[in-house]
């Protein structure tokens, strides 16, 4: 499926203030990204945040609104606070997790929020600005570019 440059996320928090990201190894560099993925064409943000939060974490999701857009790739990226409604964290089945895949691991798993400056985290801005906020934000604009 062809997708445009745009890009939708979401941020899921647990009880132990930790962020679901995933860890990414990639031509012998770590870092860990926000569930998300690239919007398909004739698809929505929302419906590819949804859908990318089951392919990479196995979770089913509702979106409560969008924490911030994240400028990268001259698009606004939105990143949605999303709440877990199902699934098994872990179980993702997405074309990241097939045995033939070749570029790179991908391991979901919970971050605590105040380890998120000291982590390789992309996009930093967002990473950020949640180790430094304890209460969510909303439509924030945040740049990487």
């Amino acid at each position: 499926m062809v997708r445009t440059k745009l890009r939708s996320a979401i941020i899921l928090m647990n009880d132990q203030d930790e962020v679901a990201l995933i860890r990414r190894e990639k031509e012998n560099v770590l870092y860990y990204v926000f569930p998300g993925g690239g919007v398909e064409y004739g698809h929505t943000t929302e419906e590819t945040a949804v859908r990318e939060a089951f392919e990479e974490l196995g979770v089913h999701v509702e979106l409560e609104g969008v924490a911030a857009y994240v400028a990268f790739n001259n698009e606004l990226n939105p990143y949605y606070w999303a709440k877990m409604t199902g699934g098994e964290f872990g179980t993702g089945t997405g074309e990241e997790f097939q045995e033939e895949q070749t570029n790179g691991s991908y391991t979901p798993m919970w971050i605590k929020r105040s380890a998120l400056p000291h982590l390789p985290v992309r996009p930093p801005s967002l990473a950020e600005k949640l180790a430094s906020h304890e209460e969510r934000f909303y439509d924030l604009t945040l740049s990487e570019e």
